[in-house]
């Protein structure tokens, strides 16, 4: 019988809540990491690991949550979690905001810019969303005459 409890409690405590998702995950710029081999990127807050495929557990609950990296031994804020929004190819007129390195905000969305090595400091600032297949193109800031090569646009997930 105490082996049975011992068995039954061991099962409990490593099982995986509705929240819980094991992931791998690889840095992708200033808290930003992007789930390895899907479309999703992971958003935090004042977060400096820099891991590369690190196993990792995201544990949500509601709009936020925590990642922990398994190896590093540490866990950053979750500030929300992002996919492929599925925007269609176009020229938009938006007005963003940069969150963070490479990641602007579309202004009264929930839509988010991945960029490469975009380097405008935008702040509600209009600008030409020019996409040319699913998700990528460019973004060309209007007052800088700045253009910048978007790798993908994305909305909030509800986990």
């Amino acid at each position: 019988m105490k082996y049975v409890l011992l068995a039954f409690l061991m099962l409990v405590s490593s099982a995986v809540t509705a929240g819980d998702y094991d992931l791998s995950v690889t840095r992708k710029g200033s808290n930003l990491y992007k789930v390895d081999g899907k479309d999703i990127y992971i958003h935090t807050r004042y977060c400096h690991e820099y891991v590369y495929s690190e196993d990792s557990l995201l544990r949500m609950s509601g709009m936020s949550g925590k990642i922990v990296f398994i190896d590093e031994g540490s866990s950053c804020d979750v500030k929300a979690v992002f996919g492929d929004s599925g925007a269609s190819p176009g020229k938009y007129k938006v007005s963003v905001s940069r969150e963070d390195d490479d990641w602007y905000e579309v202004f009264g969305t929930d839509t988010f810019i991945k960029t490469s090595a975009c380097l405008s400091l935008a702040l509600m600032e209009d600008a030409i969303l020019n996409l040319s297949g699913p998700g990528y193109g460019s973004l060309y800031f209007i007052d800088d005459d700045d253009d910048c090569m978007v790798e993908g646009v994305y909305s909030k997930l509800r986990l």
